[in-house]
């Protein structure tokens, strides 16, 4: 076990800062050449039907349904390797049974670059689960100790054919829409959008209905440029669009937010009958205009919410003050009836009406519609009936930051400021949480990209600040207010640099990023594999950087064994601007601390050593090439 500051290493599932049985086994190696040539099998050992290394695999050929193979591994014969293709997108599952020993598996890509693997401990099946596109793929099956039988099943499902363009470039061209056309489709975690293009020649109304639905996926109209003119976005209930539009190009956008689902879309224009011109009357009285109408008295139902609605939106704009103005209008009479919630939800749809900034579109969704995090935290989603209770916690829950995570410490006032002079690696003191892999990726950023971690922040004026992240690229936000889990008026966990919680030379913006990702677990996709999705500091225990990476900037990213690259293809990293991080799960040496990430912050040709930048503030690190090689390092990093 780590100290106070650190946790230990869950290989498998949790990966860096969190504790294990399993600190020796080996998650990420991609060495494809185990098998010793010293070793000989012995005269009574099994058929080997599999090949011992990657070129040598046994050939499954297209896998189109399940099959199924026996074999064994042992100390003579310790991977077996199969190789098999698949002709289309398709779940893929592995299923590896029947041990006597502990033998674990990897899913490995057509170069041998790994791209899941199960460990479990002992005699435990293994499994694997996955999305696959079209190509050629390996399985190891490989033994971790002793020698046993085993069963492996291979199940490749095919997924719907994709008929609809991904991008708005490559849309489906319905071409001019003079009626329903009506469209099957999916979308899933490795096809999150589809795009049709379609045309109305003359002034329209048009209709969108997305239905048959079995996951979160959510419904947009775009004009010819892309931009968003209407949504709907309303979990796995069927979405409808109507909107009056004039003569041009429009596209429809499908996007999966959660799970995989296939859909049936349908697409309706009406022509808009033109007003007929009035005939004169004879009569000397002139005809009395029509009340005008506007917008909220069309769209609105309850009288005081228009009234509020219009009012606060004369400027064009819907603010985060003035959503949180009209959910608190709602709970008149100490409930909020089935017209208001109506209304609510009627708003969050048609946020592109206003100037409404991203933010508190989300965060208002959450509370007119649904989060996970809702019922997690016991609040509950609103509904018809739903008291002002349950209305003012979901509102300090979403824009307040009332809602903390869960500690052993006590929560106080923090001063400071969000910055003092910017982002810097050197702002990264790790404390007594194991989130060694989030907060090592968070010096890197500030390091390499410090524009990332000041536009993760929306200061709101009020002690709270909204901190962005993003869930496969798709943004997503938290509040956070100054309240921070103290330990005698100092930091318990990531530290603020300026000292007691009353400096006003405080800098906040570590402990709030942390604060914000321990409450984002609640929403359940941030850590999908820890097994923890509640509000607490202890929920971020455990994970690894290329994760982080991709939800704290929204970009791609790459993990990869030292022992599969060259010193060149790291120093070229280094001197790059790519967030670059390190993570050690073999054993310590050189300085190094086992089951811990650190942050690659420079190279020094003069003695060809690495700078590792440990995130506890101290006792940092600077190994050769052959020292990271011998300790086994995981290197990831931001693609960009």
């Amino acid at each position: 076990m780590f100290d106070s500051s650190e946790k230990s290493f869950d290989s498998s599932l949790s990966g860096l800062g969190n504790s294990s049985t399993y600190l020796d086994k080996d998650p990420l190696s991609s060495s494809l050449t185990e098998y010793s040539s010293q070793q000989l099998p012995s005269l009574n050992a099994p058929l080997d039907y599999a090949g011992n290394t990657l070129a040598a695999a046994r050939n499954v050929g297209t896998l189109t349904g399940s099959q199924l193979f026996t074999d064994w591994v042992g100390s003579a014969d310790t991977n077996d390797y199969y190789k098999f293709n698949v002709g289309t997108q398709s779940n893929f599952s592995l299923n590896l049974t029947g041990l006597s020993a502990d033998a674990d598996v990897k899913l490995l890509n057509s170069s041998g670059g790994v791209i899941s693997t199960s460990e479990n401990g002992g005699t435990t099946s293994e499994s694997i689960n996955s999305q696959l596109s079209a190509g050629t793929y390996y399985v190891r099956v490989y033994r971790y100790s002793g020698d046993t039988n085993y069963s492996l099943s291979l199940t490749a499902t095919a997924l719907p054919v994709d008929n609809a363009g991904n991008t708005l470039a490559t849309a489906r061209d319905v071409g001019a829409l003079t009626a329903t056309q009506s469209f099957s489709d999916w979308v899933g975690s490795v096809d999150i959008d589809d795009y049709y293009s379609f045309n109305v020649t003359t002034p329209s109304n048009v209709n969108l209905n997305l239905t048959g639905l079995s996951a979160d996926v959510d419904l947009y109209l775009l004009d010819g440029s892309g931009t968003v003119i209407s949504s709907s976005i309303y979990g796995t209930t069927s979405e409808s669009i109507t909107s009056q539009l004039s003569a041009g190009t429009y596209y429809a956008r499908v996007n999966r937010y959660s799970g995989d689902t296939t859909y049936s879309l349908s697409l309706n224009a009406t022509e808009v009958t033109p007003t007929p011109t009035p005939t004169p009357t004879p009569t000397p009285t002139p005809t009395p205009t029509p009340t005008p109408t506007d917008w909220y008295t069309q769209n609105l139902v309850d009288a005081q919410i228009t009234t509020l609605t219009r009012s606060l939106a004369a400027d064009g704009n819907l603010s985060r003050n003035d959503m949180i103005a009209i959910f608190r209008d709602a709970k008149d009479g100490s409930v909020i009836d089935a017209s208001e919630l109506t209304d609510l939800r009627t708003l969050v749809s048609n946020s592109t009406l206003f100037t409404m900034a991203d933010s508190v579109k989300v965060l208002s969704n959450k509370i007119a519609n649904s989060d996970a995090a809702n019922t997690r935290s016991g609040f509950g989603n609103l509904f018809a009936d739903s008291s002002d209770t349950q209305m003012e916690n979901l509102i300090g829950k979403w824009f307040l930051g009332t809602d903390r995570p869960d500690t052993g410490y006590i929560y106080s006032y923090a001063s400071g400021s969000l910055f003092q002079n910017g982002a810097s690696a050197d702002d990264i003191y790790q404390g007594a949480v194991g989130d060694c892999y989030y907060v090592a990726t968070l010096a890197s950023i500030a390091q390499e990209k410090p524009e990332y971690i000041q536009n993760m922040f929306t200061d709101n004026g009020d002690n709270t600040f909204t901190v962005r992240f993003y869930n496969n690229g798709v943004a997503d936000y938290v509040t956070v207010d100054r309240y921070l889990p103290t330990y005698g008026n100092y930091a318990a966990y990531a530290g603020w640099g300026g000292g007691s919680v009353t400096s006003t030379s405080n800098e906040l913006w570590v402990a709030l990023a942390e604060k914000a990702y321990a409450q984002l677990a609640e929403s359940g996709w941030s850590r999908t594999y820890s097994g923890t999705q509640n509000n607490s500091y202890a929920a971020i225990e455990g994970g690894w950087m290329d994760t982080v990476i991709r939800q704290v900037t929204g970009l791609s990213a790459t993990s990869q064994s030292v022992g599969n690259m060259t010193q060149t293809q790291l120093i070229n990293l280094v001197n790059s601007n790519q967030v670059l991080t390190a993570g050690f799960v073999y054993g310590a040496g050189y300085g190094v601390v086992d089951g811990h990430a650190y942050t690659i912050t420079s190279y020094n040709a003069t003695n060809g050593t690495f700078y590792l930048r440990n995130p506890w503030g101290s006792t940092h690190a600077d190994v050769t090439w052959s020292q990271l090689v011998s300790l086994r390092g995981i290197i990831e990093w931001s693609n960009t």
